[in-house]
């Protein structure tokens, strides 16, 4: 029940704020969107009495106003005050249109006047204006007066479509306005055997041969038979690359790690520096060869700095010199390794160059490199001593091993990756506004 009320609420204010918006219109002397508004109410409901009261009010006003401003403009000498007179009857129409789809706004305003003919008529003399404009502007030339004309010319098919030649004098206006852009691309060098910048070259025709950014710029290929007098020249070529180069180093160091967990004692053996423990001791001087020893608790620590482990080598289990059942502790010490690790990284990279050269001052506008880069990384490596003493990145990196670097071919696309990321920011910038 509580629901129900609220919604009951929510509509209620939903259709007294729609009633207000189109009053609140009427009051400010918006009268068309007043009756724009008050008809939508209409359709929905068409018994709302207070939507009805301001469509009764507000029609004959509007109707008013759009008719006195017509007569105002068509006495003046606005160059395009057809088009302006052609705003206002379109405006009427639409008022027009609207009350005879509102069986609600009919009841009201049974017979709205139907403005047709004068917005037909208008719509020719409106298009005639523009027409005109347009032929002037595109006699006088260049590409600033042609994107007016083409303006004017849009606009005149606006009003009245297929007016004359309006079509072609469009795409007439469109080519002239146009800043024609020749794509030159030259090939890269061939005395890398198999290197191929198809896939690069391809990606730039592909943005630029799309291009959507500004109506008023168009790239042409050089196959493209259709351009016979570009504006620009647009040269992208390689200065220079290098694909493969290759460095490989080694790195030794000593690591350790304090507060290890060593291995376990007998608890016993704690208070008796002379009890003996089994550890695995590793010959110094040749790490291959281990032992089982008993050593004092007093002599533990020494051994376990120095690699051996508590308990019993492999092969020897059975040794051990705790016969008894007792309780276990752990000992702790510093794990020691000397780890080894290998780097090879492969680089490329490249330089390229774009210029935009102008055809009427033969001269270079614009000129700019964008260099980019790839290194391929590989690690490998190896270790002499207790693992537990290595991070997990260094442990990670010794069970690894040394791999060979993607071919020439891939390495040189990966490197294209940035240049061609910097060269389109550019061609964005240099010909958004042009």
């Amino acid at each position: 029940m509580k629901n129900l009320t609220v919604y009951f609420l929510l509509l209620s204010l939903t259709a007294f704020w729609g009633c207000g918006s189109s009053k609140k219109s009427f009051q400010t002397g918006d009268y068309y969107t007043a009756v724009m508004k008050a008809v939508s109410k209409l359709k929905k409901n068409p018994n709302n009495k207070k939507s009805g009261e301001v469509l009764r009010q507000a029609y004959p006003m509007a109707v008013k106003y759009y008719l006195d401003e017509a007569e105002r403009m068509e006495a003046g000498n606005d160059r395009f005050k057809n088009g302006n007179i052609y705003d206002a009857y379109q405006k009427l129409s639409n008022i027009y249109d609207e009350i005879r789809r509102s069986p609600g706004a009919l009841r009201i305003i049974p017979d709205p006047k139907d403005y047709y003919d004068r917005l037909k008529y208008y719509a020719r003399e409106a298009a005639g204006e523009r027409y005109t404009a347009g032929e002037e502007a595109l006699a006088l030339g260049g590409r600033q007066n042609a994107m007016v004309a083409y303006e004017h010319f849009a606009k005149a098919d606006m009003y009245l479509p297929g007016y004359l030649d309006v079509k072609d004098k469009i795409e007439e206006a469109r080519y002239k306005a146009t800043l024609k852009v020749l794509v030159r691309q030259i090939p890269v060098p061939s005395f890398q055997a198999g290197l191929s910048a198809q896939f690069f070259q391809d990606q730039i025709e592909q943005y630029l041969f799309n291009y959507k950014d500004n109506e008023f710029v168009r790239f042409y290929s050089e196959r493209d038979q259709n351009l016979k007098d570009p504006d620009q020249i647009l040269i992208l070529q390689f200065d220079d690359f290098v694909v493969g180069q290759m460095n490989t180093r080694e790195k030794i160091m000593e690591v350790t790690k304090d507060s290890v967990i060593m291995g376990k004692v007998p608890k016993s053996s704690l208070g008796n520096q002379e009890q003996k423990i089994v550890i695995c001791h590793t010959d110094p001087a040749n790490k291959q060869v281990k032992q089982t020893l008993e050593v004092s608790v007093s002599a533990l620590q020494k051994h376990l700095d120095h690699g051996d482990k508590i308990g019993p080598c492999n092969g020897d289990q059975g040794r051990t010199s705790q016969t008894r059942k007792e309780e276990y502790v752990n000992v702790y010490g510093t794990a020691k390794a000397t780890f080894r690790e290998n780097i090879r990284e492969v680089v490329s990279r490249g330089l390229l160059s774009m210029q935009i050269i102008d055809t009427q001052s033969n001269t270079v506008v614009f000129h700019e490199k964008f260099p980019g880069e790839f290194v391929w990384v590989n690690k490998w490596g190896s270790f002499n001593g207790d693992e537990r003493a290595l991070t997990e990145e260094q442990l990670q990196i010794a069970r690894q091993q040394a791999a060979m670097p993607p071919p020439p071919q891939t390495l040189f696309i990966e490197f294209c990756r940035p240049i061609y990321s910097q060269l389109i920011r550019k061609i964005k910038k240099i010909y958004r506004d042009m």
